[in-house]
């Protein structure tokens, strides 16, 4: 069970306000849980399954994305933030680098990983996030039996790469070649490649989209799966698993996709016919208190603030958007597998199977695609 976060904002945040300092910071979440609301109107057997995962320690690689337009300072041809990347499997909550890094680097979107990894090995091109040109991808949850669709995953991206290459369109990846830029072994990192050729492809023959449009972000997000599931089908994996006890098989997809800027995609999702996505929160007014600028000492909050039962209601993202009002730290939004602050108040709790997209300047959008096959 990874953990993630995200913050976009109209203004800059430390990365060590985002990531080190706040109560319950990415770093913490290597081996603390704080998942308020989780369970509220559950039945026993989804919140046993939630309890289960939420006893999964991440400690297999940490990897921080930080959107910095540094480089259009000395290349008048790149235009706009692009990503630097810090990745280590080295503990984060030690690594001298790390505290270095974050202490003296502030950024207008930051996304940080810390991995549980499904399986071997443990190297650092296996952490997440993953960079695609301008974009940034990284995930919670698993792509189930990849092991035995992994082939079937690469022809899917070869298949998609002959298109991009023959029309000459416009790729995310260097040469057009999908297929060699894959370094790594992991679910994730072929899930985002065949999502990235779904959006090139649709970025240069729908142009009605436009060139930044979470339209075109969610429409690759849902070929991809629709890819996914035509390979685990033919295969007989995932939700289409046979038998007794399979109700709860399928492919989990808690994901962030974002150009630093202008648009991202997130979503808690997943296909199996039984059980919940694993736990997403969204906050819109938090990073005014993790800015040092307006809370030097972030105080504690009070007992009714700090609310660490999983059983209670709090917002929904709906219910949170609705009672939004705006705060010193401008126009912002965190989100993140876990609150990163403990007050509750400031997060709602994603709905089952929703996806967020988002565009700088515009009203936040909810779209729940149910995970049905």
């Amino acid at each position: 069970m990874c953990r993630w976060v995200v913050y976009i904002g109209q203004q800059p945040l430390m990365l060590e306000d985002l990531l080190i300092r706040p109560k319950h910071s990415i770093v913490k979440q290597v081996s603390e849980r704080f998942i308020p609301g989780l369970y509220y109107g559950l039945e026993e057997d989804d919140v046993e399954e939630l309890k289960k995962q939420a006893t999964w320690i991440n400690v297999h690689g940490f990897g921080v994305c930080w959107y910095t337009d540094t480089l259009t300072e000395f290349d008048p041809s790149i235009k706009g933030m692009l990503p630097a990347q810090f990745r280590t499997i080295a503990p984060i909550s030690t690594d001298l680098a790390f505290a270095q890094l974050c202490g003296h680097t502030a950024s207008k979107c930051t996304l940080a990983h810390i991995r549980d990894a499904s399986f071997p090995p443990v190297v650092e091109v296996n952490n997440h996030p993953f960079i695609f040109g301008k974009y940034s991808f990284m995930h919670n949850g698993s792509v189930d039996s990849f092991r035995k669709i992994r082939f079937d995953v690469m022809r899917r991206i070869f298949d998609l790469q002959t298109v991009v290459q023959t029309n000459q369109y416009q790729s995310s990846v260097q040469d057009s070649n999908y297929v060699f830029g894959i370094l790594g072994n992991t679910d994730t990192e072929h899930l985002a490649t065949l999502y990235f050729a779904h959006l090139d492809i649709i970025r240069a023959t729908r142009p009605s989209f436009g060139a930044d449009s979470t339209d075109a972000l969610l429409l690759a997000l849902i070929e991809t799966i629709a890819d996914i599931h035509t390979i685990q089908f033919q295969h007989q994996v995932g939700p289409f698993t046979p038998g007794p006890g399979a109700e709860r098989v399928g492919n989990a997809l808690n994901l962030c996709i974002t150009d630093g800027g202008v648009q991202m995609l997130v979503s808690r999702w997943r296909d199996s016919k039984e059980g919940y996505p694993r736990s997403l929160y969204l906050s819109l007014n938090a990073g005014e208190k993790l800015n040092r600028k307006y809370y030097p000492d972030l105080p504690a909050p009070t007992t009714s603030e700090d609310v660490n039962n999983t059983d209670v209601k709090i917002d929904s993202v709906r219910e949170l958007v609705a009672r939004h009002k705006p705060t010193q730290q401008g126009r912002h939004i965190i989100v993140g597998s876990e609150p990163c602050t403990r007050y509750v108040q400031d997060w709602g709790l994603f709905d089952q199977n929703q996806f967020l997209p988002i565009r700088a300047r515009a009203r936040v959008r909810r779209v729940s695609v149910h995970g049905s096959h």
